[in-house]
């Protein structure tokens, strides 16, 4: 597979967003044969888009983009928020907090882009993952690959 695929999703902002874009993100990375990223990609993604739907509410939707390029997956969220997640220290007992931790953890990079003026307010927050390089292909049959 050469060169970059991409797909975007247009999601409401509501409390079931983040499943959707778990299942959406799990779907299309196993068709494009990188199941081992599924499982980082959907915790990440779950992050993100719960950070999103909690700052904008339901007056907004939001913009799933999930790119295979040849180094990485680049996983975005745009929302019409302009508040920025930050890394913020959580106590024990806090409910939230740690997310955006996860993010910087797990993400080779990560961060944040501001909308330009003339689309009005709101960001994207983007995520890289390692894309693994696909195993090579074997040719022929297994009986000539051993010599049989």
């Amino acid at each position: 597979m050469a060169g970059a695929l991409t797909a975007r999703f247009d999601l409401p902002a509501d409390s079931r967003t983040a499943g959707r874009a778990r299942r959406l993100v799990a779907e299309l990375l196993a068709a494009w044969n990188r199941a081992e990223t599924v499982e980082v990609a959907q915790l990440l993604v779950s992050e993100v888009v719960t950070n999103a739907v909690r700052f904008i509410g339901d007056r907004d939707a939001l913009c799933l983009t999930v790119a295979l390029r040849v180094d990485r997956i680049r996983i975005a969220v745009d929302d019409g928020s302009s508040l920025r997640p930050a890394l913020r220290t959580a106590a024990d007992d806090d409910e939230s907090g740690r997310g955006m931790h996860l993010v910087a953890a797990l993400a080779l990079q990560w961060g944040v882009v501001d909308r330009p003026e003339e689309q009005g307010t709101g960001k994207q927050v983007w995520f890289d993952l390692p894309r693994q390089p696909e195993p090579p292909r074997q040719e022929g049959s297994l009986e000539a690959a051993c010599g049989t």
